[in-house]
């Protein structure tokens, strides 16, 4: 029997009351070669050991680390696909998710993550809309301004390595902040189509940490900014309405 060919590492926070559906949605992959590992965050793990029981491809990983991020890096340091990726416990994939990113990312060897579409939904499943930035085409720079490669990405663990991983810092902006450094380290390929369905309600971190969130994008973002050389041009501002913008230095070239 081969291993898994894509690893998805799925964050379970508090009592896990979407859990079931979002492994429902991982069983119903056409992808069949995956395997998940349950993170728990404030969960408890006997929780997480029932949701798994029965089924080979999900294991629990144990762990202590204090923040999401370094829980996350620390399983994807364990999994044993090339291709790795997150499947948020309250989130759904559609059907043919997987097999539609590992298909881009074997069309385009150079790519280091390909990223597709989402549609917003509320807690019980209806439907809001489309994700609002996700639409937007990607370039490395206008990911500084504006944040269209999530949720649902695939990512070759290489790259993933040399990006440096999930960190603690920014923690709530951790996907924004990794993305900003693969986009520094590798190609991204983008998949014009929905793949995924992001959960929205009163206790999702981007709501309950809404002005958190807001904060810690801006702080991944200066860091970029810094990382680019394009402070020596550039000022950065955080503005709540545009989010944040580079505006040119006073006198600079």
């Amino acid at each position: 029997m081969t291993g898994p060919d894509v690893s998805l590492l799925v964050p379970v926070r508090g009592a896990g009351a979407f859990l079931a559906d979002a492994l429902a949605s991982l069983r119903a992959q056409t992808h069949r070669a995956w395997e998940g590992l349950l993170v728990g965050i404030g969960t408890d793990p006997a929780m997480l050991h029932a949701a798994a029981a029965g089924d080979p491809r999900l294991r629990v990983f144990e762990h202590d680390a204090a923040t999401e991020a370094q829980a996350l890096h620390a399983a994807a340091l364990q999994a044993r696909a090339e291709v790795l990726g997150v499947l948020d416990g309250e989130d759904l994939l559609e059907a043919d998710a997987l097999s539609a990113l590992v298909a881009v990312l074997h069309e385009w060897p150079d790519a280091g993550m390909a990223y597709g579409r989402h549609v917003l939904v509320d807690a019980t499943g209806r439907l809001l809309g489309p994700g609002p930035l996700c639409e937007l085409p990607y370039t490395p720079d206008a990911l500084l301004l504006d944040f269209m490669t999530g949720p649902l990405r695939l990512l070759r663990a290489s790259a993933y390595r040399a990006a440096g991983g999930y960190r603690a810092a920014h923690a709530d902006a951790m996907d924004y902040d990794l993305c900003l450094r693969l986009s520094e380290t590798c190609a991204i390929a983008h998949l014009p189509r929905a793949t995924y369905r992001r959960r929205v309600h009163a206790s999702a971190p981007e709501v309950a940490r809404w002005a958190e969130g807001i904060q810690a994008r801006y702080a991944a973002f200066v860091d970029a900014v810094r990382r680019r050389g394009l402070d020596a041009c550039y000022d950065c501002a955080l503005e709540i309405d545009s989010w944040h913008i580079l505006q040119p230095r006073a006198g600079g070239g």
